[in-house]
């Protein structure tokens, strides 16, 4: 055993610079390959949401609403007057408003006053307008247009930036009034939940202030719990900070190259005291303490 220590020894010693400069290569390789979009953003100069990182992007920040009620915490649209373009009694228009505001509470959403929205729109205030002062994302327009006992109803989504998101039209027929009014709402109601399913809306791309972008794109982390991790030895060269940052892939290559022959470990040390170590999502793990949980809404 000891003619084997000798001899380990004695070879390292003759190919120590070898291997010393594979190490380090290898080290900045690694580095590069993981922190290294966010290491150019630092250098250039970035702020803590550049261009670079695509979904926080300057345009991508809309105006903030006005503060506004909660609405319980749900996502609210304000119903517009429903434009009656066949100059027949307003009955029918008001009694679409009503059951569009009733199955948006059925589907978990929240609606302002209608009285409140349509002195908003007589006043000359538009969609986006409207958005602001309610503090809302979206408004609900419709418009009928009827001939004898047919009717084309025609129903948009607006966004608080003015754009279009959804639109579409209903023909119904027949003199049951109310059936019609409750059908097409369902139907309206029905789509705009399709359409603001998470998984199929570029919504998620877009922030209602600056904080919500930044939150999208710096780590939850605690950069000062990583900075201990990887400070204290034991745990810096077995990789534990990457562990904890979601980098298992590159932990494992730590735990068994002893921190990329301790010079990916040296290096991580002013990686993550100068905020550019990235988790495992791509986003730099900036705060010094970790961010609230915050409970997701329904």
């Amino acid at each position: 055993m000891t003619e084997f220590l000798n001899d380990a020894i004695a070879w390292a010693k003759e190919y120590g610079d070898v291997l010393g400069t594979v190490g380090f290569f290898f080290a900045i390789t690694t580095i590069l390959l993981t922190n290294g979009r966010l290491i150019l953003v630092r250098i250039k100069g970035g702020t803590e949401v550049r261009n670079e990182l695509e979904r926080g992007k300057p345009e991508n920040v809309a105006k903030p609403p006005k503060p506004a009620p909660k609405f319980g915490g749900k996502t609210a649209f304000a119903v517009l007057p429903p434009k009656d373009l066949s100059s027949h009694d307003d009955h029918f228009a008001v009694g679409l408003a009503e059951d569009l505001v009733a199955d948006l509470q059925r589907a978990y959403f929240a609606s302002p006053d209608l009285e409140t929205v349509a002195s908003l729109v007589k006043n000359g205030a538009n969609a986006q307008q409207i958005t602001y002062e309610l503090g809302l994302k979206y408004v609900i327009a419709t418009s009928i247009r009827r001939q004898e006992d047919k009717f084309r109803i025609t129903a948009q989504l607006i966004d608080h930036t003015g754009a279009i998101v959804w639109s579409d039209r209903y023909n119904a027929a027949g003199d049951d009034l109310m059936a019609i009014q409750e059908s097409v709402a369902q139907k309206i109601v029905r789509q705009i939940v399709s359409v603001l399913d998470p998984s199929t809306t570029s919504e998620k791309y877009i922030y209602s202030s600056q904080t919500e972008a930044l939150a999208a794109n710096i780590s939850p982390k605690s950069r000062l719990t990583a900075l201990i991790l990887v400070t204290f030895p034991m745990t810096g060269i077995l990789g534990v900070h990457r562990y904890y940052v979601g980098r298992p892939f590159t932990g494992l290559l730590y735990t068994f190259t002893v921190g990329l022959f301790s010079i990916g470990w040296l290096i991580d040390i002013f990686v993550t005291l100068f905020g550019v170590l990235a988790d495992g999502k791509g986003r730099a793990v900036r705060r010094w303490f970790a961010a609230p949980k915050v409970p997701k809404k329904l």
